[in-house]
C-alpha cells in the first residue's frame, strides 16, 4: 500500500496517465514524495476507502491496484476525508487518513495529485 505525492511531474515516467516516481527514495530529487504502509493497510483501505471513493471519483482501486487521483479528484477526495474523519475509526485508519489528507491537499496547492496504491 502506498500514497504518493506528486510535486512536479517533468520528466517522470509515465503508466497510462499515472506519473511514476522512482523507486528507490534516494532518487526523488523534489518530484515527489511518499509513504508506504503495510500490506495489512490495503485491507484496511480497501474495506473502508477503496468502495466509497468509487462512486464520487469514478476509480475503481482493489487490491493490487494503483491509480491517480489529479487535482479535482483530491479535492473530492479531501471533502469526503474531512467528513470521514469526523466519525469514529481504527488508530491506524486514522494515521492513514492523515497521510493521505496531508498529500491531497498539498497536491491541490501544488496544482498536481496523489497516487494511492492498493
Amino acid at each position: 500500500m502506498k500514497f504518493e505525492l506528486i510535486i512536479n511531474s517533468e520528466g517522470l515516467d509515465m503508466y497510462d496517465d499515472i506519473p511514476c516516481l522512482p523507486v528507490e527514495d534516494s532518487e526523488l530529487g523534489g518530484k515527489g514524495e511518499r509513504f508506504l504502509g503495510e500490506e495489512s493497510d490495503s485491507w484496511l483501505l480497501l474495506e473502508d476507502f477503496a468502495d466509497v471513493i468509487y462512486p464520487i471519483c469514478n476509480h475503481v482501486l482493489s487490491y493490487g491496484d494503483v491509480d491517480y487521483f489529479e487535482v479535482d479528484r483530491c479535492k473530492i477526495v479531501k471533502e469526503w476525508l474531512e467528513d470521514r474523519m469526523k466519525k469514529p475509526m481504527t488508530t491506524r485508519l486514522e494515521f492513514l487518513y492523515g497521510i493521505l489528507m496531508e498529500y491531497v491537499e498539498r497536491a491541490i496547492e501544488l496544482g498536481t495529485g496523489v497516487v494511492i496504491g492498493l
